[in-house]
């Protein structure tokens, strides 16, 4: 809802699951203009959907096939207007409890600005990571023959 946001990390690799609902994000789904247009504007905070503005709202629902750990992040405009998705990525991607990494995160938004509050939760789901073992091209051509 709103410029909120939710991401997934999945073997390494961050992935933006949620929309923002913005002025900006309705502009460049319409291709009025550019994400470097984007990036720049003056009317990065106008959101076209948030709670308590209507007595109704509307709200999106996705599901997304949950793995092993997957870990989410779900956090507010304050910190992704801070950090850009490299730098989250390698927070996430370090070797450290949740807690620290979301410290982490906070602390940089911070040193980058922090002009706005800044609320973040990551959630790691449970397990060992199966690894699935492709044969080799040349394996399945000399089975074949």
């Amino acid at each position: 809802m709103g410029d909120s946001r939710c991401y997934r990390l999945r073997d390494g690799a961050l992935e933006q699951l949620t929309r923002d609902h913005s002025w900006l994000q309705e502009q460049l789904d319409a291709g009025l203009i550019t994400p470097k247009q984007a990036e720049t504007s003056e009317h990065g905070n106008l959101v076209t959907r948030a709670l308590g503005v209507e007595t109704t709202v509307q709200i999106d629902f996705n599901e997304f096939p949950l793995e092993a750990q997957d870990m989410y992040i779900l956090c507010s405009d304050g910190l992704t207007d801070m950090i850009g998705d490299e730098d989250l990525a390698a927070l996430a991607n370090a070797p450290a409890p949740l807690t620290e990494k979301a410290h982490r995160m906070i602390q940089l938004a911070n040193a980058m600005g922090g002009r706005d509050n800044i609320s973040v939760v990551l959630i790691q789901a449970a397990g060992e990571r199966q690894k699935t073992v492709r044969p080799s091209l040349m394996s399945r051509l000399l089975r074949s023959h």
